[in-house]
């Protein structure tokens, strides 16, 4: 009998494989037959854990979801302030799909506007990693840090909206060639406008945080 680490193995190599056939070659002309010699495997092993093409397809953004969130939460242990916070998550936001331009591709073009996507896990999932943007902006703003008239809801929005349309814009056209260049100034542009002015008065800087992401290793 086949024990559990050897099952999980198993279906990581399927999502890896799934990853790298469903990014380049989109949904409908993706197979399994393709993504079973990818990952090595018969197609009906590939049935054994996912009963269609599009399950598959849904179950790719969960792991990569749940390790992005473990990781975000990992650094800001180590982070003071939350600007320098929400800095080094719009980083990894970044840098991961950057890292990963397969798991992006599936993520904005091909899940973004499926109805069907946002009632599975993968989904729930990111919008938990998702959450903590609302969440940083909600301490900046009671920390004094942040004004307190902003609309929270807006500048998240802001945010998440300008990182899909950067990654979508990357993928698409390839440009620019290093997503994470991007990030101090976006970060410093949304800044400017949420700061209290105390903290604009003050000639400290906010700090750039430059991450190494490790996730996968």
């Amino acid at each position: 009998m086949v024990n559990s680490a050897k099952l999980e193995i198993r279906k990581n190599k399927i999502l890896t494989a799934a990853e790298h056939v469903f990014g380049k070659k989109g949904f409908q002309d993706a197979t399994i037959s393709e993504i079973a010699k990818v990952a090595k495997i018969s197609e009906a092993s590939i049935y054994e854990y996912f009963s269609t093409k599009e399950k598959l397809l849904f179950t790719i953004p969960t792991k990569y979801a749940s390790d992005l969130f473990d990781l975000i939460e990992f650094h800001l242990k180590l982070i003071r302030g939350s600007g320098n916070k929400l800095r080094s998550i719009i980083y990894l936001f970044i840098s991961s799909y950057e890292e990963r331009p397969d798991n992006a591709s599936i993520i904005m073009l091909l899940l973004k506007q499926n109805k069907k996507f946002l009632k599975t896990e993968g989904h729930l999932k990111i919008k938990k990693a998702l959450r903590v943007i609302t969440e940083t902006i909600d301490e900046g703003v009671k920390t004094g840090e942040f004004r307190d008239d902003i609309n929270v809801y807006l500048i998240r929005s802001i945010i998440i909206g300008t990182i899909e349309h950067l990654v979508t814009n990357w993928l698409m056209t390839g440009k620019p060639e290093n997503l994470t260049d991007l990030v101090d100034p976006l970060v410093d542009v949304v800044l400017e406008g949420i700061r209290s002015k105390e903290r604009k008065d003050s000639p400290l800087n906010p700090i750039k945080v430059q991450i190494e992401n490790r996730q996968g290793e």
